[in-house]
């Protein structure tokens, strides 16, 4: 016998890897998800685990792995146990039992495992051991049928995200009928797979008892996280990082945004209850060409600088932006993982090539030392931001101005993609920086006085008849009060 023939007898992940390609003639894309997710299946196969809830977003081979694999492993390790599949109508639960049917019709199975059937009625499977496989719709009847595992697959239809007559009529069926068919309640085991699509769906109804193993993985992760099955399986998932990068791009997730019934939250992320975070999506930000910019109009530079410096750190951006009405163009920015001597270089460097008329800096990590140590020039504002409250809220709040197209950036930018990307995936992209100091300077622009571009060095308030420049005179000025940040002024007067 090949390994790869022993690997299919032993792991039900190979098991199914093959049963997909001879069924679909498509090759199976083993993302780091389902092999987290088929561990825990096989947990269910062998005893081990008794009851699982698998949450995933649609399209991510939840029927497939849950509903036709699992059995037919199940059948081939042993050919009398019972199997009851539930799922919300009763085409779905024809076609799981024919993908089923054709795994153990197969040559490569008859071939690896001893498993065969008897009787061969669609919905009705039964292997000459007296085991077998019922698929059943949640509206057909299940009285009398006894199981040694339980699979329910979306008992609840997409389009009955919010029919809470139906909703609660499948927990109550849960709850009545459907658990008790169990032959053997202590040994037996029950699986739910299903998209969240309301608080009180079938898999919230099953968290308020406890001794549920659940499995959520939302399509975006809203944070970095490592998931471990067994000894040797260890997935390191980053923040933002999509489910299936494979088969799903960024505007897969944006045409996704867009649904309401359910929104994106409840039926992608697994979060129902949360309200939608942001419909940003990429086209709605501009671009421009440079000599679309007036001449006269002044500059906001805009530092979010990370907390500590280094490429194993978050990084820093300095954005500067350039006023002219209800118009902000983000006409140049920076954004590196570097050290602080060198953020601070580049800070300098920004200031001699834009000459802003206002500089907001974050005062969190290395914001404070930073301030301290910009040198004061003339007709130059400085502004530390101690935000205050999460960063959607403050980004929120500038929606309305960000989807009216006020927000454009260079046509030519190579930093433009990587920009717009977070702002289409916040707020679960990997990282936020870029966000955070548009936001910053949003929250600023919004309250600010009307901006005067600062003069030529040559005319510049502040020097002598002689061109000999005047000492500073450095005063702290009022605290302004923004929703969702404290802005302290330091003006720098000459």
């Amino acid at each position: 016998m090949s390994v790869t023939d022993r690997l299919i007898q032993e792991n039900l992940l190979a098991f199914a890897m093959k049963a997909y390609s001879q069924n679909t003639g498509q090759h199976f894309n083993a993302s780091p998800y389902v092999h987290f997710v088929s561990w825990h299946l096989q947990q269910v196969a062998s005893g081990k685990l008794k009851r699982l809830v698998v949450t995933l977003p649609p399209r991510h081979l939840k029927t497939f792995l849950s509903s036709i694999a699992l059995p037919a492993w199940i059948l081939a390790h042993d050919p009398a146990a019972k199997v009851l599949i539930v799922c919300y109508g009763q085409e779905l639960a024809d076609k799981i039992a024919y993908e089923i049917r054709a795994i153990l019709k197969s040559d490569w199975f008859k071939r690896l495992f001893k498993t065969r059937l008897q009787k061969n009625k669609l919905n009705d499977l039964v292997t000459t051991d007296g085991g077998g496989v019922r698929s059943v719709s949640v509206d057909g009847g299940i009285t009398g049928l006894g199981a040694d595992y339980i699979v329910i697959d979306d008992p609840v239809q997409i389009k009955d995200c919010d029919n809470e007559k139906q909703l609660e009529r499948v927990n109550t069926l849960f709850d009545a009928e459907i658990r008790t068919r169990l032959n053997n309640p202590k040994r037996g085991a029950i699986v739910i797979v299903a998209h969240r699509l309301a608080e009180d769906d079938l898999p919230g109804h099953v968290t308020l008892e406890g001794g549920w193993k659940f499995l959520k993985l939302p399509l975006i992760a809203p944070r970095s996280r490592t998931y471990k099955a067994g000894d040797s399986f260890v997935w390191a998932r980053r923040k933002g990082e999509l489910l299936r990068p494979d088969a799903f791009t960024i505007r897969d997730v944006e045409r996704l945004r867009r649904m309401k019934r359910p929104n994106f939250e409840t039926l992608q992320q697994q979060n129902p209850g949360k309200r939608d975070r942001l419909r940003i999506r990429a086209e709605q930000i501009g671009i421009f060409a440079r000599e679309e910019i007036p001449t006269d109009v002044p500059i906001v530079v805009s530092i979010d600088p990370g907390q500590k410096g280094g490429p194993a750190n978050s990084y820093g951006v300095i954005q500067a932006w350039a006023v002219h009405g209800r118009s902000y163009f983000l006409c140049d920015q920076f954004r590196d993982q570097v050290r602080y001597n060198d953020f601070r270089a580049e800070v300098s460097r920004f200031i001699r090539r834009h000459r802003p008329s206002i500089i907001l800096i974050e005062a969190t990590g290395q914001g404070p030392a930073l301030i301290s140590q910009i040198k004061p020039q003339a007709g130059m504002e400085i502004v530390s931001i101690t935000p205050v409250g999460d960063k959607v809220s403050r980004l929120r709040r500038h929606q309305k101005t960000i989807c009216a197209g006020s927000i454009r950036l260079p046509e030519h930018a190579l930093w433009r993609n990587e920009f717009l990307v977070e702002v289409a995936l916040f707020p679960y992209a990997e990282f936020d920086d870029q966000v955070d100091a548009m936001s910053q300077f949003l929250d600023w622009i919004a309250v600010a006085p009307p901006l005067v571009k600062r003069p030529p060095r040559a005319i510049a308030a502040g020097t002598s008849s002689r061109g000999v420049p005047l000492a500073p005179q450095v005063h702290m000025g009022p605290t302004l009060e923004v929703p969702g940040a404290v802005l302290v002024q330091r003006r720098r007067s000459w």
